[in-house]
């Protein structure tokens, strides 16, 4: 499949980014945002582009189309890339379902925990009957940030991501397309791998929890990941990781730990160390502030998507997670919110009751 049309669904440092690269690579690309948030494309009317800088292409690219009407964003694209926080996933499935054709490619970029699964439940409940391929990265692509007014910087372009389609048999079909975007992305077993890979889960609640009171007084003026994962608070990620490895032995997954996946993905060059000597050793993370406030989405989306759903996968596969239950309790209480109730668990994930071979065929046949 040659791949002509793009959107980019989502206009955030990610979004920015993403539109960029790939408008320079020669893709027509629509970036769409939702009219709550035009504020994020105004910037980019006014100048008629995106200024890129750091490791992915560099230049002034202008895109194909800047919008707040999604139906003119997908219409007739090949590839629609969700490039939001997973507490958006479902919205942005709502707004493009009307709207979608057959043979169009759906890639969430990325998952998180639980995403693919999510989108396909929400097109299911809306009656969608298209032919959509739906699949998701590990992880996002670029480690980005906007640097002003339609500007963005990546830190870092991704070596290598794991990718799945949910159903899980159209995925080597579906990477071929995708590699074709981005040569990094090999095949994972089904979009569970890809979930449970979520390394942003293990890094930002016990940063931001253990840092609380730092956060709180500075409004975020310190590096997160350098100065904010101490020992200490390296030790508690161990913790988690160790909790995240369990989960995935029990499903058969090869157990691959947060640090060596930083030095396959290329945020680190180091290797057999902890958490916090690697991310001290990353070249650009320093530059990465902490959040101003505890409601950051380092919070309240890796805790509902990404700690709460491993969480309730451990609880259905009798796999002990007594360290991401404190961390998700602990978020509930700082930010009066209860995030088991707000949190994508099995039931809602459409995976309830699987025994562990049950679920792998699902992911696998996409039915039960």
């Amino acid at each position: 499949m040659d791949v002509e049309k793009i959107a980019v669904l989502g206009a955030g440092n990610a979004g920015h980014a993403c539109s960029a690269d790939l408008s320079l690579a020669g893709y027509k690309v629509n970036l769409f945002e939702s009219p709550k948030f035009k504020a994020n494309i105004e910037p980019i009317l006014k100048r008629g582009g995106i200024e890129i800088t750091g490791q992915a292409r560099e230049g002034f690219a202008r895109l194909n189309m800047v919008t707040t009407n999604i139906r003119e964003a997908v219409e007739d694209v090949d590839i629609i890339l969700v490039v939001v926080p997973a507490f958006a996933h479902k919205f942005m499935a709502e707004k493009c379902a009307p709207y979608l054709k057959n043979g169009q490619i759906i890639i969430l970029n990325p998952g998180h925990t639980g995403g693919a699964l999510e989108f396909a439940i929400t097109l299911q409940k809306l009656g969608v009957k298209k032919e959509i391929k739906l699949g998701e990265t590990m992880s996002l692509t670029y480690a980005t940030r906007r640097e002003g007014p339609a500007q963005v910087k990546v830190f870092i372009l991704v070596k290598k991501l794991l990718f799945a389609a949910f159903p899980g048999k159209a995925t080597m079909k579906l990477i071929d397309v995708f590699k074709e975007l981005y040569p990094s992305v090999v095949p994972a077993t089904n979009v569970l791998e890809t979930g449970l890979t979520n390394i942003n889960a293990v890094l930002h609640p016990p940063g931001m929890i253990l840092n609380a009171g730092w956060i709180e007084h500075s409004k975020g003026d310190f590096s997160f990941y350098t100065q904010g994962i101490t020992e200490s608070v390296g030790s508690t990620c161990e913790a988690v990781d160790k909790e995240r490895l369990g989960l995935m032995k029990a499903l058969g997954f090869k157990p691959i730990s947060l640090v060596e996946w930083y030095n396959m993905t290329g945020y680190t060059s180091l290797r057999n160390v902890s958490i916090s000597e690697a991310l001290r050793a990353s070249e650009h993370q320093e530059e990465i502030k902490a959040p101003s406030s505890m409601k950051h989405r380092y919070i309240v989306e890796d805790i509902p998507y990404g700690l709460v759903p491993m969480a309730s996968i451990g609880n259905a596969l009798d796999v002990s997670t007594p360290i991401m239950h404190s961390l998700i309790n602990l978020s509930s209480i700082i930010n009066q919110v209860d995030y088991w109730s707000e949190g994508l668990t099995v039931k809602k994930l459409g995976i309830s009751g699987l025994s562990r071979d049950d679920l792998n065929a699902f992911l696998y046949e996409g039915k039960k």
